[in-house]
């Protein structure tokens, strides 16, 4: 059967007959009364789109298409005359600028511009006001959060939803409409720099998590109007040639389908947002700016999205300058337009969508620049842009960082740092004097978009945590060596210091921080970047080497948004610990997670190869992906990964017994119960994450070895037991053969435990589908 979502009739109907309109509107450039249809919020929201598209003129048509980028410089400057020049021809979107502009001092600069831009457009069109917010918004004094990798480590749907409401209300606070998130791409190759961007590598999982947060973000407030829009992205990407960002995706229509695609289809089945994303890439040689394969024939006519296509920055210019695929500027405006992109996103001027206005006699490009409109207009309907104020909220910016959002921010900060190993070091006595080593440890590592400088850090690094514990009298603090240059090491001072102590922490990894961040010129990771290697940067091994062998305890902590190589000398330490991009409270979260006051409960969402060579390595690779060490070439590796899918180590102990579903057949049209019981056999109190994972027996496709359908994070007391059960519908054991979604008849085994590794599962339930 072909999974397809209903279009809005509606919409459709009314964004065909503007279609069929010419360049001007019929009533282009007559007087605007009070009774116009569009200004009356009573009418129907189809009526109102298609009453001021019939006063529009084609150049305001072709305004909507663009927006203006980056509007504030630093301390809330703005370039009234840059902004003018470029508001002329792009009157879509807006957005904020300089991340390190505070909230209090940057919303009411650009609340008032949209304001008097309203006022001062013919038709009083406003701006919509767009973002990034992985972190968080990107304004400095909101609530930063961990990034979107280390948020996925948590396995914590609910807390996750927590947080997207937190990060929701504290945009609409800011007077931001709509968001470049959430990121469901399938982080499949751990070279990829832009993975702590991403949940993780598993696509079923990625929807779940989108899901959440489209429906918490897309929320109707008080008047009917959506809250914020969202932007899934980026459509379709996940494989890149060699882990580059912006390089070729291979696969063909089966791969795209059941891997690529499968979030965007997962998420449409559920909720629709706002807008989609195309991706840098080219998939199977076409740009996907410019793939109507992908923009209409799939994600339209056969996944059903009908919201708004918007470009990824500067991507459309990318079709003349780096694809080659078009001869001019125009050409890739004409071409990108006709593929489906209805909305420019650029840092260059001028753009691809602006050299539009010139092409008012043809008549395809009328059709679709109206039809683009249409939607541009109808999302602006739905925020409520024209029938609520849009002045700065001096109330509601004061409710940012309240102790609600700083609540949640310290649990989902503790719940995504995930225990990787752990000999009996940990949990630490605050009394304990400890020698604290490595560049990391005096920094908070973000990832590329958030509103935070390292200049100005707040005192929330590890460092300043570990001294308001331990007390600074037992913290000795040896840098050691630098994050990426290979001089004025320091590393005989860090051995002296770990051995004076008796116990060392060090904190290395790869460093993402945003554009304006103090530390920029030592990244190694987040856009931009792809890692040839996964060891760690600089002479930081060497240090972690020097300081190992002295026989001292060592915990080591690592940070970025990557994998890392730990197959050898980080084997040494005792206890190593993970917390990947952090927010503004990772530091606290790890002093309290080492010294057991919070007990670990994160999971990876990606594998850990063994080596920087090993690839690929996710776990729901197919059979003929691996077949033993010695099949990959790889013949001094026990198996291809450190760390799997799903693993994560807590303080106490757990136990599943008697997993179990409710009966052994099916119909497509059932629900099946996964039942386990899961014991602490611990000490401590913990939560622990039930994995249910399945795989189809036989199939005429070349299925993944097992795939995860089904999670659960449970809190148990130390002695007790949890009968925890998860509901998976038949109809979700599907896959996609070209072009078809079909659930097959026949056997299917289920598997429960507490990560993907086949050692940690239960023995093969087997059900069988009739």
């Amino acid at each position: 059967m072909k999974f397809r979502l209903s279009l809005l009739i509606t919409f459709a109907a009314f964004s065909a007959q503007a279609a069929s309109d010419g360049a001007d509107g019929p009533l282009c450039g007559k007087p605007v009364t009070k009774t116009a249809t569009y200004l009356n919020s009573k009418f129907p929201r189809e009526k109102r789109v298609k009453d001021l598209l019939a006063r529009m003129c084609w150049e305001e048509k072709v305004a909507q298409l663009g927006g203006v980028g980056g509007i504030l410089g630093q301390n809330s400057k703005l370039d009234v005359k840059d902004y003018r020049e470029k508001a002329q021809m792009h009157n879509g979107t807006i957005s904020p600028g300089s991340y390190l502009n505070y909230a209090d001092e940057a919303v009411p600069v650009l609340s008032g511009l949209i304001v008097s831009s309203k006022k001062e457009h013919r038709l009083g069109i406003p701006y919509v006001h767009i973002a990034d917010a992985v972190n968080g918004p990107t304004l400095r004094g909101t609530t930063l959060f961990p990034s979107t990798l280390s948020l996925g480590m948590s396995w914590n749907l609910p807390l996750y939803t927590e947080v997207a409401a937190v990060i929701r209300d504290e945009l609409m606070a800011c007077g931001i409409n709509w968001v470049l998130s959430p990121e469901v791409d399938v982080a499949r190759d751990p070279r990829n720099g832009r993975i702590g961007e991403m949940y993780g590598e598993d696509p079923w999982m990625n929807g779940e998590y989108a899901v959440a947060y489209i429906s918490t973000m897309q929320e109707e407030d008080a008047q009917g109007f959506m809250k914020v829009a969202t932007t899934i992205k980026h459509y379709l990407y996940g494989t890149s040639t060699g882990g580059v960002n912006q390089a070729s995706m291979l696969g063909g229509p089966n791969h795209i389908y059941n891997i690529l695609a499968l979030p965007y289809i997962n998420v449409l089945k559920k909720v629709m947002p706002a807008s989609v994303m195309p991706s840098y890439a080219t998939i199977d040689g076409v740009p996907a700016h410019s793939n109507s394969y992908l923009l209409q024939d799939l994600l339209r006519d056969q996944f059903g999205f009908d919201g708004v296509i918007v470009s990824d920055a500067d991507a459309i210019a990318m079709l003349y300058l780096t694809h080659h695929t078009a001869t001019t500027l125009n050409d890739a405006g004409i071409k990108s337009l006709a593929a489906g992109v209805e909305l420019e996103l650029a840092i260059g001027f001028p753009t691809g969508f602006e050299s539009l206005a010139g092409n008012s006699s043809i008549k395809s490009v009328v059709s679709n620049v109206n039809q683009a409109v249409s939607r541009i207009l109808d999302l602006k309907f739905k925020l409520g842009l024209f029938d609520k104020s849009l002045e700065a909220d001096t109330k509601a910016l004061k409710t940012l960082r309240n102790q609600k959002h700083l609540k949640v921010n310290e649990q989902i900060s503790s719940e995504s740092i995930v225990m990787l190993k752990n000999d009996g070091v940990l949990p630490l006595d605050s009394a304990t004097k400890v020698a604290v080593l490595g560049p990391l440890a005096s920094v908070i590592n973000t990832g590329t978009y958030a509103a935070w400088t390292n200049k100005e850090n707040g005192n929330n690094t590890f460092l300043d945590a570990i001294h308001d514990e331990f007390g600074t009298e037992n913290v000795e603090y040896v840098q050691g060596v630098d994050i990426v240059d290979t001089d004025d090491a320091d590393i005989d001072s860090a051995v002296a210091g770990a051995e004076a102590a008796g116990l060392a922490i060090i904190v290395l990894g790869s460093v993402a921080v945003g554009w304006e961040d103090s530390l920029v010129g030592d990244r190694t990771d987040g856009e931009g970047n792809t890692h040839a290697s996964l060891k760690l940067p600089g002479r930081q091994e060497e240090l972690l080497k020097a300081v190992t062998a002295t026989g001292v305890p060592t915990v080591l902590i690592l940070t970025g948004g990557q994998a890392f190589e730990l197959y050898d000398t980080a084997q040494d330490a005792q206890a190593i610990l993970h917390c990947f991009h952090s927010g503004e409270m990772t530091g606290r979260a790890l002093v309290d997670i080492i010294t057991g006051r919070v007990n670990p409960s994160a999971k990876l969402t990606i594998t850990f190869p063994a080596r920087s060579e090993v690839n690929p390595v996710y776990y729901n690779r197919e059979q003929s992906d691996w077949q033993g060490a010695g099949a990959i070439q790889f013949p001094y590796l026990e198996k291809n990964y450190l760390y799997p899918f799903g693993y994560g180590l807590s303080y106490t102990a757990f136990e599943f017994t008697n997993a179990r579903l409710g009966k052994s057949t099916y119909s497509t049209k059932d629900t099946i119960a996964v039942s386990v019981t899961v014991s602490n056999t611990g000490k401590m109190d913990g939560k622990e994450v039930v994995q249910v994972y399945f795989k189809q027996k036989v199939a005429p496709l070349s299925l993944p070895i097992k795939r995860l359908i089904g999670f659960a994070k449970v809190n148990i007391a130390a002695g007790d037991s949890k009968t925890v059960e998860i509901k998976v519908p038949v109809k979700e054991l599907g896959y996609w053969l070209d072009g078809d979604y079909r659930v097959d008849k026949g056997a299917y085994q289920f598997y429960v435990g507490d990560s993907s590794a086949d050692n940690s599962l239960s023995d093969p339930i087997t059900v069988v589908i009739s």
